[in-house]
């Protein structure tokens, strides 16, 4: 028979062997990894070190938060490269909504069609750059 103290037991069983390895773990608006902590917040993601009780660093988009996470976790810190590669993505992306609204609201074809180029090119760049945290989170 099931009960709920069995599952209870289990489920703490199972949470204790994942703490020491670095598989990410999500409950509710935060993942886990090792002792590493992120969370969303209203500013972006928040990265915290468990052990240490102290907000590492904060950005702006989830890839860069989990491959920062995940690199601490296993003792490395590519913090400062991959700060670097969130400014870049968020440059691109504020590019992107500007180059989007400006294609909505012009009449001239000419600048449609050149906002058009460089709207394809903020969201190629935007994927390189994550592609290139992906390695980070990945490899």
């Amino acid at each position: 028979m099931i009960t709920e103290q069995l599952l209870n037991d289990l489920e703490e069983i199972v949470n204790r062997g994942l703490e020491d390895s670095a598989i990410p773990v999500s409950r509710g608006n935060s993942i886990r990894i090792k002792h590493i902590v992120v969370r969303k917040s209203s500013k972006g993601y928040l990265i915290y070190d468990a052990k240490e009780n102290k907000q590492v660093v904060r950005t702006y988009f989830k890839t860069t938060a989990v491959a920062i996470a995940k690199n601490l976790a296993q003792g490395k810190d590519i913090t400062e490269q991959a700060m670097e590669f969130d400014d870049t993505m968020l440059k691109h992306y504020n590019d992107a909504i500007f180059y989007k609204h400006a294609i909505r609201n012009t009449t001239d074809e000419t600048k449609k069609e050149i906002r058009e180029t460089r709207l394809d090119v903020a969201i190629q760049e935007s994927q390189r750059v994550r592609s290139l945290l992906d390695r980070y989170i990945f490899c």
